[in-house]
């Protein structure tokens, strides 16, 4: 399938689940945008979610073929690896922050060396891909890169390259120089957090 195509049937299915979210927005960050992705409307439909992350899964064999590992983040994060990993038959490791210290799952502890790619849903800021790339180096994971349906910072975090499957369908500001703010356009939705 090709890339428009699965672009399409992404934003055909947030929009079908009601997960498409037009409007000023306020974001947890304090940054401002016209829109957000509810992850959760696609989430909470596994059967949809499973056939969406084929194409997930095919992004990642064409992307990073030398894959050994899939590594899911919290909360959504770690659903979206599991049924990844299952699609591509390859261990899955799961972290969780401990006392403000990322961990992994005592039941998914993966042998150091092994080639990893961080699966998730979307990136909004790439603070939490920045903890875990810091994590995954000092545990001795080799990071070959992150998978995401969207990623607002770019295609690369710290040098690791991000493959997504959709671009990013709404804009971000700063608050103090958000357009929608100046236009006196009455914020939508509160304390977002992608």
């Amino acid at each position: 399938m090709m890339p428009d195509q699965i672009a399409f049937e992404f934003r055909s299915a947030f929009e079908d689940a009601q997960g498409w979210m037009f409007g000023h927005t306020a974001f947890r960050n304090g940054l401002h945008g016209d829109g957000w992705l509810e992850k959760g409307a696609l989430v909470r439909d596994p059967a949809r979610l499973n056939l969406l992350l084929k194409h997930q899964a095919t992004a990642i064999v064409k992307h990073f073929p030398q894959t050994e590992l899939i590594v899911g983040i919290p909360a959504c994060g770690a659903v979206v690896a599991s049924f990844v990993a299952a699609h591509l038959g390859l261990p899955l490791a799961l972290t969780i922050p401990i006392d403000d210290q990322l961990e992994f799952y005592r039941m998914h502890l993966p042998k150091p060396g092994l080639k990893a790619v961080i699966v998730d849903d979307l990136i909004f800021s790439g603070n939490d891909a920045r903890a875990h790339l810091r994590f995954f180096e000092s545990y001795g994971l080799e990071v070959l890169g992150i998978s995401a349906w969207v990623s607002r910072v770019g295609t690369e975090i710290t040098g690791i390259p991000v493959a997504t499957l959709m671009p990013v369908p709404f804009q971000t500001f700063q608050a103090s120089n958000c357009p929608l703010c100046a236009q006196a356009e009455a914020i939508r939705w509160q304390d977002i957090r992608e």
